[in-house]
């Protein structure tokens, strides 16, 4: 019979530890919009934090984001980390959002729903008028 072992995440509460553990997951983010070619509001930049009383929950809650990101790096997880270290640390906000061509899709879609909800009613206004009236025999004299 086999054991499956989880790999989780192993938090350390050392703030040079911490440090490696952000700049680590910040490089792994420039990877990720360069692959992906996102557009970044704001700098995206390699930080030598100071160190500064944070609590253990703090602590935990980016290394959290961290060991996620490098898991499976998600625009909304990659956000979430970087306003944390907004909060806690207080450095400039970045905002990583979709490429030009996702976006330019994304509103050719929004787009295209309202005009098929608007051909959707005309439909169904032409099918209310129509009712019957061809089903009838119509008697031509």
């Amino acid at each position: 019979m086999e054991t499956t072992v989880s790999t989780g995440i192993n938090y350390t509460y050392n703030q040079v530890e911490l440090n490696k553990i952000i700049n680590n997951t910040i490089d792994i983010i420039n990877n990720v919009v360069k692959e992906n070619n996102f557009q970044v509001s704001g700098k995206i930049e390699f930080y030598n934090l100071p160190k500064m009383n944070l609590s253990k929950n703090e602590m935990k809650k980016i290394q959290k984001y961290s060991f996620w990101i490098n898991g499976k790096p998600t625009l909304r997880r990659i956000n979430t980390f970087f306003g944390i270290l907004s909060n806690t640390y207080g450095v400039g906000r970045v905002k990583i959002k979709v490429s030009l061509k996702e976006e330019k899709i994304q509103n050719a879609r929004k787009e295209w729903l309202k005009v098929r909800n608007e051909a959707e009613r005309l439909l169904d206004t032409y099918k209310k008028e129509k009712g019957d009236f061809y089903k009838n025999d119509l008697v031509i004299k």
